[in-house]
This record gives structure tokens, sequence and C-alpha cells, in this order.
């Protein structure tokens, strides 16, 4: 099979901006993820460590203490 010059450089083409678009999707997609992750940050009382909101609705525990949360949020 004669592929020629033109159908060469299409196919170069194509593949290139096929990579580019999936490339681009799995960093908006991890780029989201970690802005959802990240919504809220906490700072514990008792130890002061700053932690990110991991499930919403629930008064978040402390990863390093296991303090229960109060009332300071930092960034929403």
């Amino acid at each position: 099979m004669k592929v020629s010059l033109a159908q060469f450089f299409i196919m170069d083409v194509t593949v290139f901006l096929a990579v580019i678009l999936i490339a681009w999707l799995f960093f908006l997609r991890t780029r989201r993820r970690s802005q959802l992750d990240a919504r809220r940050i906490f700072i514990c009382g008792s130890c002061q460590n700053a932690f990110p909101e991991r499930v919403p609705y629930q008064r978040p525990r402390c990863p390093q203490c296991g303090a229960i949360y109060e009332d300071k949020i930092v960034k929403e």
C-alpha cells in the first residue's frame, strides 16, 4: 500500500492532535479532581495541622491527632 505525501502529512497531524487532546483531557481531569479534593481547608484546634475536607457534610477529624474539627475554615 502506497501512501502519498499528503496522506502521510494528514495522518501525522491527526495523530499529533489526538495525543495533545488526550493529554489535555487527562490534565484537566487531574486538576479538577485536586480542586474538588481541596475545596475547604481546616485548621485543627489541638495540633494546628491544616487539612482539606475529604467528606463533605460531615464534621471532619484531624488526620494527625484525630480531634473533631471546630469552627475555623481557612479557605472555601
